[in-house]
């Protein structure tokens, strides 16, 4: 049976997986660090680096305040050096969120970090900007991966984005494990339904089964949910611990909304990328109807081109700088999904971030969608009817929407930022380098 803390419960676990007999941790790591420059990094390593590297002033201040701010001194960490596998360097929005943005606290608690990345900022810039996947930058991204590999001994722990090999069978994923080299892995979507639930018998067969060895050797999983933790459990983890991606609150402000009356539009905003927007059509009639009754303006955030939606649209690239001043001009932030395996596998980071410019939401009841968007902080809206009430109801309430987007506020403070989140992952991480093998 698993038992999964409840958001921010820190220090239960799972499948029994426990630090020390008596909960303590020792120092215990005298590895040499691999030369960055020869044996583990790359360009795109580099380039990673000087991601980290520029945000060490903050790291010092973060150092400085530490203890007052966590209510707790820093676990000792000065001897654990960490190699860390994301799946992309600064420009993959995964990978900034669950593994870089920690980067200045870690560095701060005294971790020796090794960024590696597998894809290379080059390849994302070709895919984000000519959707074109570089057949050679794909190469360089998997010699890269075994040069880091290789050099892995040398480290305390090593911290995987998802998996070591995409697209590549389970004994691949399995080179950690009979090196016995510690790792933690990290989810923050169910990426291996790629696989197990793929149209072709092939695919399912040589790759369906392919985490499941990697997640059974791991001393510590962080997934994103619940649904992830289940699936995680399912395949034999031995300590999981729910970590939801979070954001940086002191990068989102409360702002007076745009004054709203019955002659005025109310802003109904999206935010999120090209491929998902198709989620969008799912709120079409409810979004139709409500402009036959009144203003409305659709703000959508990170796409372009939403066809079959006969409302005015309001599109704004996407930009780390611009998103959060564009969420604070909103009235409403909304979050709709279809029902499936990949949805129930999403961590809700649209809701978060509408929450913490203290926007009301609405969204669909799939996966942690329920956990995110409770009663005190939105609505949630099962089909076309229940979307346009939630429309309706917030749309004409000021009071209401003031009240909720507050709550939200709040919610997120406690239990979605990076500021709580930063001090348990840095535990985590700490008992998962220094307990014994």
């Amino acid at each position: 049976m698993l038992d999964i803390p409840d958001i921010p419960e820190s220090d239960r676990r799972t499948r029994g997986a426990e630090v020390s007999a008596n909960g303590a941790i020792h120092k215990t790591s005298n590895r040499k660090s691999p030369r960055c420059s020869g044996e583990l990094l790359s360009r795109s390593c580099l380039e990673t680096a000087y991601f980290m590297l520029s945000k060490r002033t903050q790291g010092r201040s973060a150092a400085i305040g530490m203890q007052h701010l966590y209510g707790r001194p820093p676990l000792a960490t000065d001897s654990i050096r960490l190699l860390v596998l994301s799946r992309y360097g600064p420009m993959g929005s995964s990978s900034r969120l669950r593994i870089l943005q920690y980067f200045p606290y870690l560095t701060a608690a005294g971790f020796d970090l090794l960024p590696c990345p597998f894809f290379s900022q080059a390849y994302l810039l070709g895919l984000y900007e000519h959707n074109r996947r570089s057949a050679w930058d794909i190469v360089i991204a998997y010699l890269r991966r075994i040069r880091a590999l290789v050099s892995a001994h040398r480290c305390s722990l090593v911290w995987v984005e998802k998996e070591l090999f995409p697209y590549l069978p389970a004994w691949f994923e399995g080179f950690l494990h009979r090196w016995r080299i510690p790792y933690v892995l990290d989810y923050d979507d169910a990426v291996f339904h790629r696989f197990d639930l793929h149209p072709s018998k092939l695919v399912r067969r040589l790759l369906g089964n392919k985490f499941a060895s990697l997640i059974r050797s791991a001393r510590l999983v962080t997934p994103g949910n619940r649904y992830l933790a289940d699936y995680c459990a399912d395949r034999g983890a031995r300590d999981i611990r729910i970590l939801p991606t979070v954001l940086d609150i002191d990068r989102y402000n409360v702002q007076a909304e745009p004054v709203l009356s019955s002659t005025t539009e109310v802003r109904i905003g999206w935010i999120g990328s090209p491929t998902t927007a198709t989620y969008l059509e799912l709120v079409r009639q409810p979004l139709q109807a409500l402009a036959r009754e009144r203003p409305l303006r659709l703000v959508v955030i990170g796409a372009r081109n939403i066809p079959g939606i006969d409302v005015p649209i309001e599109f704004h690239p996407w930009s780390s700088d611009t998103e959060a001043a564009l969420l604070g001009t909103l009235h409403v932030g909304i979050m709709p999904l279809s029902d499936g395996p990949w949805e129930r596998g999403k961590c809700g980071y649209k809701l978060i971030q509408y929450m913490a410019c203290g926007k009301p939401v609405v969204a669909s009841p799939v996966g942690v969608n329920t956990d995110i968007a409770t009663p005190d902080v939105g609505y949630l809206a099962a089909d076309d009817r229940d979307w346009l009430e939630a429309f309706r109801s917030l749309s004409a309430d000021t009071a209401l929407r003031h009240r909720l987007g507050l709550a939200g506020r709040a919610s997120v403070e406690a239990s979605y930022s990076l500021q709580v989140s930063a001090p348990r992952l840095r535990d985590m991480l700490a008992q998962a380098a220094l307990q014994d093998p």
